[in-house]
Order: structure tokens, then C-alpha cells, then sequence
């Protein structure tokens, strides 16, 4: 999934803050599970018995033709391969789910965060359908590059997109990215490979740009309690290829 998804001396619990000073990391270790919160969404690790509610919004061909390795049709199968995956232990390979009050927080998409394509991380995203337009897919991507420069201090972040996702574009755009060209990706979904544009964000621009709401991060406990799926809902991509 692209935009195609521990300090000595100090203590060990939550980082906090992080939405503070640009440029300041926040007090203790970076987290062995983080946990990104924002105004409106919870980001956290997948854990096994998340795994029917995300093939339940991940199934969907429109998802996986704005996706570059996303599998359709995709099953619970699929999600357990994804939730078994190792994630980098400076990266993300989250759920992303929108705070509800005081019932559950509902599963409405997912973030990566990884180094498939070299050793500067490269961002991914998708949300479901019935959550598109309400700005979830641009504050989730601002958690996670807020987590990227703050907390594991690497000088750039980079995410791609499908030529033909203009709504992913937009929130590239709207995260600070610059675009700097093109190149071809192979589709799991066309089994052919598809035109995708290359964007990058340096520290330095991060810096000077951001504007955004803070992101607290803090420690996830090793077990949590399952995602409320969308049920009886269709779910469509808004994410990078």
C-alpha cells in the first residue's frame, strides 16, 4: 500500500507533544507500537481480530485499481497476510479509525509508512468510501509525516499516486509534496503496469510548511480491542497508488 501505509535516561512511556515546537521531537523513546491520535482519528497497529473488518472495507475493485499491490478480490485471508506483516521499527503499518465519543472508534481506513522502495520511507493511504470528503485521508497523512520527521528525525518522506487519482493528488498536495516526475509501477489489480507520479517532502520544506493540528503519540498496549467494521457498507479508495 503507497500514497499508492524507543531516549535513554528518559521514561519509556507515552510521547507526547509532538504537536508542539516545529522541529522538536517530543520527550521519551520512540514507541516500540505507537499510537498516532489526532482531533479526529485514532491510528494504531492492526492486531488479529481486526482482520474481518478490514477485508470487509478493503474488498472493492475501485480500491484496488487506485492501488498498486492491493490484491481484489480481497478476504479476510488478505487482511491476516497484511496484519502479519513485519513493520519497520521506524515506520507505520496501521489502521486508521475515526474517534467516536464514547463508543467505539470505527475502522475507516489504513496508513503504511515503510521502506519498500529504498531507505527513505515512503507513505501510503487508503479510506473508505462513505468517509471520503471530510479531510480524514489529509489529517491521517499529517500524523504520520509529523511521525516521520519528529520522533525518527529522517530528512525526507516520499509517496507516490496513480496519474489518474486526482483526489489522492490533492491531498499530496495539500501535505506539502513536491512532485519530482513520473515512472511505471506494476498493478496487481490490471496485472499490467501503470503510470504513477513520484512526490517527496524534505525536513527543511516540512518545517517552513506545516500548518496542520497537532498528533499525540504514545505506546500501544499489545492487545486492543477489535475495529467496528462499516457493515452492510461498500468502500471505496482516496489514498496514494
Amino acid at each position: 500500500m503507497t500514497g499508492d501505509l524507543e531516549r535513554p535516561g528518559e521514561s519509556p512511556s507515552a510521547l507526547r507533544g509532538v504537536h508542539g515546537e516545529k522541529g522538536a521531537a517530543g520527550p521519551g523513546r520512540p514507541p516500540s507500537r505507537p499510537v498516532l491520535e489526532t482531533r479526529r482519528l485514532l491510528i494504531r497497529p492492526p492486531v488479529a481480530t481486526d482482520a474481518a473488518a478490514l477485508a470487509l472495507i478493503a474488498d472493492n475493485p475501485r480500491i484496488a485499481q487506485n492501488l498498486t499491490r492491493m490484491p481484489h478480490p480481497y478476504g479476510v485471508a488478505d487482511a491476516e497476510a497484511f496484519i502479519a506483516e513485519d513493520c519497520p521499527a521506524d515506520g507505520l503499518k496501521h489502521l486508521i479509525l475515526r474517534k467516536r465519543g464514547d463508543d467505539a472508534p470505527e475502522l475507516v481506513g489504513a496508513l503504511a509508512l515503510d521502506h519498500r522502495r529504498g531507505p527513505i520511507p515512503e507513505l501510503g493511504y487508503w479510506i473508505a468510501e462513505p468517509c471520503w470528503n471530510r479531510g480524514y485521508a489529509t489529517e491521517a497523512a499529517h500524523a504520520a509525516i509529523d511521525f516521520a520527521f519528529l520522533v525518527h528525525r529522517h530528512p525526507r518522506v516520499n509517496v507516490t499516486c496513480r496519474v489518474t487519482n486526482g483526489a489522492s493528488r490533492r491531498v499530496i498536495e495539500k501535505c506539502g509534496f513536491q512532485h519530482t516526475g513520473q515512472d511505471l509501477s506494476p498493478s496487481s489489480f490490471f496485472k499490467a503496469v501503470v503510470a504513477i507520479d513520484r512526490f517527496s517532502l524534505d525536513r527543511r520544506a516540512w518545517e517552513s510548511l506545516r500548518r496542520w493540528g497537532g498528533v499525540e503519540v504514545r505506546d500501544d498496549p499489545e492487545r486492543a480491542e477489535p475495529a467496528p467494521g462499516n457493515r452492510g457498507r461498500r468502500d471505496v479508495v482516496l489514498d496514494g497508488a
